[in-house]
């Protein structure tokens, strides 16, 4: 009898991987877990709308422009005036698609399950936004990107959903063909304070 494929994320490979020789890394990155991530377009002005997400996801949609909101393994990142992602790793979430396009029958909205290509990072340490700012165009010091804040930017690159939790961790949102290369990205920018990604 075969057994199941056990599904990995696309940076599996890298954990437990360092570079410098500093005694203590300046940035951890971690890969999360598989996360449902669900694209969520409508109207913001629409009652109906924001009743109907959060009544099925237990969020509501952020009330700011690039902002976002989160509760426990939620989160519910602002992408455009018409726009927002959903990234959970709740249980059950595998019906959330199905039980968001219930509740907005006859919405003009629209749910889509993007999970397969997307990853998320957490990047947390001393010398975060020195990496931040030397990898992105977008003026990630903390007085321009303060806790509650997300932006969609070119970053080393390519292109990433920017999440600030506080002064020394973001989270990263990218997708999956991008991640490899994000990943090696990071690893360079950071070698001079040293960098680990977490087991």
């Amino acid at each position: 009898m075969f057994e199941q494929p056990r599904p990995e994320t696309p940076l599996h490979y890298l954990r437990g991987s360092r570079r410098g020789q500093k005694e203590t890394e300046g940035l951890l990155i971690a890969e999360a877990s598989l996360r449902r991530c669900l694209s969520i377009r409508g109207s913001a002005d629409s009652a109906r709308l924001g009743e109907a997400v959060r009544s099925v996801t237990g969020l509501p949609l952020p009330g700011k422009t690039l902002g976002f909101e989160h509760r426990a393994n939620s989160f519910m990142f602002w992408q455009g005036p018409t726009e927002w992602m959903l990234v959970t790793g709740h249980e059950g979430s595998e019906t959330l698609e199905a039980d968001l396009r219930r509740a907005l029958a006859g919405e003009a909205a629209a749910v889509v399950d993007v999970s397969g290509g997307q990853t998320l990072l957490s990047l947390s340490g001393s010398a975060l936004s020195e990496v931040l700012q030397k990898s992105s165009s977008y003026d990630f010091h903390p007085a321009n990107f303060p806790a509650g804040k997300c932006v969609q930017t070119v970053f080393a690159k390519a292109t990433a959903l920017v999440a600030r939790l506080d002064d020394d961790a973001v989270l990263m949102l990218v997708r999956r063909s991008f991640a490899d290369y994000i990943a090696l990205w990071l690893l360079d920018a950071a070698a001079e304070y040293g960098v680990a990604v977490r087991e």
